[in-house]
């Protein structure tokens, strides 16, 4: 199983290494975007890296493998992201251990972008509608254990979009895996994040009412009108292909130390290592740092210079035991270079 397992990782190490990745002339073009934009406090504040070592109801949104090995049969989360320019992001999972070795879980997830003053050019100050564009994402996940080493999960992803009475419908799938090697501590992970068919937005305000005669000068005078609905284009996910590992590096009696990092591979957008390290004093306290940087470089075409929105993250956790139950409170925060910094408040129960 070892030797299977380093060659799937190889293999796929590989194919993100060819792909048609990291493209910085798309940038900006993926459809739902706020897929990417990071859920939960612990594996903010690690920036990322939390692939190989994520476990329990915060697997969903990572590696929907780790789910299966929660600590708790059964798990509630919620999470809110207070993030840059008066936008935020609340998130609830709950998730159920079926058997020893298989665990399912739903989560739902809304971006709310704020309320946006419709201008024209005829009206510069405002025409007095006001949109609240919002996105919000469903999703099942199913991870089992292989052998008592490999872990594999899934996730499908139902998304939505609606802007004014356009509105933007469509599947997305996350596959992961877990492996825990021979090695003591060192665990590696896989996983290919948001795959799925384009997305395209349609609605009724495409809708041009056109007459005849005018478009067509030799029609008869007494011809109606038609109605014509500009097709919009559909646009890619915001696909990822990630590889990571996790090694506790350090352990005594007071607590332990953990070192991880993950490579992502993005289809549209530039490439990321993230690294983190998380100490655990005595699965009670926890204290979290991280970091993301791109193997790219910092020129992007057209003269502008590459500015991550997330800059260095910190955190730390508090866990509560309360008998056979345990309440879990964590936190993130986010510095970023040219808006408020980003902050992430995570509470979850376990029982």
């Amino acid at each position: 199983m070892f030797r299977q397992m380093i060659f799937l990782f190889a293999a796929l190490a590989l194919i993100a290494q060819d792909a048609r990745a990291g493209d910085e002339s798309r940038i900006g073009t993926a459809a739902a975007q706020e897929l990417r934009i990071p859920i939960g406090s612990r594996g903010t504040a690690l920036g990322g890296a939390i692939l190989a070592h994520v476990k329990g109801a915060e697997a969903l949104q990572w590696n929907p493998s780790g789910l299966v090995f929660g600590t708790h049969k059964r798990e509630a989360v919620f999470s809110y992201l207070d993030y840059i320019a008066d936008m935020n992001v609340n998130y609830f999972a709950i998730t159920t251990r079926l058997r020893d070795d298989i665990s399912v879980g739903i989560s739902a997830r809304v971006f709310a972008v704020g309320d946006i003053v419709v201008t024209t050019e005829e009206s510069p100050e405002g025409t007095g509608e006001i949109l609240s564009p919002r996105f919000s994402c469903v999703t099942f996940t199913y991870s089992q254990l292989l052998t008592d080493r490999v872990s594999f999960g899934t996730t499908i992803k139902y998304i939505h979009e609606a802007i004014k009475r356009e509105v933007a419908n469509g599947l997305a799938f996350d596959f992961g895996f877990q492996y825990k090697t021979a090695l003591k501590g060192l665990t590696l992970g896989i996983a290919m994040r948001n795959y799925g068919p384009d997305l395209r937005f349609d609605g009724p305000d495409l809708d041009r009412v056109v007459k005849l005669q005018d478009a067509v000068p030799e029609a008869d005078p007494q011809a109606g009108s038609r109605t014509f609905r500009t097709s919009l284009a559909a646009a890619e996910l915001p696909t990822s292909i990630e590889i990571g590992f996790s090694y506790n590096f350090y352990e005594d009696a007071l607590g332990k130390a953990i070192f991880s990092a993950t490579f992502r591979n993005n289809n549209l957008a530039t490439d990321e290592y993230q690294a983190g390290v998380e100490y655990s004093m005595k699965q009670v306290l926890q204290l979290r740092g991280g970091y993301v940087t791109s193997p790219t470089g910092d020129a992007l075409p057209n003269g502008f210079k590459k500015e991550y929105i997330l800059g260095p993250t910190f955190g730390f956790g508090l866990n509560v035991p309360m008998g056979n139950m345990a309440f879990q409170v964590d936190y993130a925060y986010g510095r970023t270079e040219y808006f408020q910094d980003n902050h992430w408040v995570t509470v979850g129960l376990g029982f």
